[in-house]
């Protein structure tokens, strides 16, 4: 349970030694910072700045007890609380910056990420702009498992469950005779197609088709290319939807 938290803590953007902390505390209940550094198994001063920096962020409460500060999480819901206020403050913000200037989907160009951590905040950030009941096809292979190389299974609920959210679809093409490995219960949770492509073509990469960007990913080593270029993507989709016609 502990190592599931610090992972998820850790996705949410804390350092190693803010995790420490907010779990001495949570465990600990209302507790002064010797207590909590003792427990965090860290400085005093290092523990009193963390602690400083959750109160400023919203993240705990303190009071005064004949000259020593008390510090407590009032409830383990407070930081979905933040992070749900985050997310709308961010989506507002997009919209008032997306008046200042013109959106880089405007212009052509590639990138590339190499490392977990960037591939994840693209993943993210490449859904969370994308518009209302998005359709995005992808062409995976089960048996690579290149998302299990990259994303943590808590992870990729929070990613289903954003687009879910904003009512995005999918349809998947997946190598013959792979249907059969997907878990039953990744494809319950999402609105999803899934088709199996003719057995003369093989694919062990993953492609997805977004809005304007043509993303190709693999698991091995993580690696991620998007292009957004019209051409290109609209000769991809004209091919995607030729294979969606013929599998079944």
């Amino acid at each position: 349970m502990i190592s599931k938290i610090k992972k998820s803590l850790g996705e949410l953007g804390f350092s190693e030694n803010e995790i420490s902390v907010y779990i001495a505390l949570t465990e600990l209940g209302e507790s002064s910072a010797a207590n909590i550094a003792k427990k965090a198994d860290m400085p005093r001063t290092t523990a009193i700045s963390i602690l400083e920096k959750f109160r400023e962020s919203g993240y705990i409460t303190t009071h005064k007890y004949r000259g020593t500060t008390y510090y407590w999480i009032e409830s383990p819901q407070t930081i979905k609380s933040i992070m749900e206020n985050k997310v709308k403050i961010a989506e507002e913000l997009g919209k008032s910056l997306a008046g200042l200037y013109r959106s880089e989907a405007d212009f052509p160009g590639t990138l590339v990420f190499d490392t977990k951590k960037s591939i994840k905040t693209f993943i993210a950030k490449i859904l969370s702009d994308a518009p209302a009941k998005s359709l995005i096809c992808t062409i995976d292979c089960p048996s690579a498992g290149n998302y299990d190389k990259v994303l943590s299974r808590e992870y990729g609920k929070i990613l289903v469950g954003l687009k879910n959210k904003k009512g995005m679809s999918t349809r998947t093409l997946v190598p013959y005779r792979t249907l059969k490995t997907i878990n039953p219960d990744k494809i319950r949770t999402q609105n999803i197609v899934i088709k199996e492509m003719p057995p003369t073509i093989g694919f062990s990469a993953s492609l997805w088709l977004i809005g304007k960007t043509l993303v190709l990913f693999s698991g091995h080593p993580p690696f991620v290319t998007a292009i957004k270029n019209r051409e290109i993507v609209e000769s991809f989709r004209s091919l995607y939807d030729y294979l969606w016609s013929i599998s079944e």
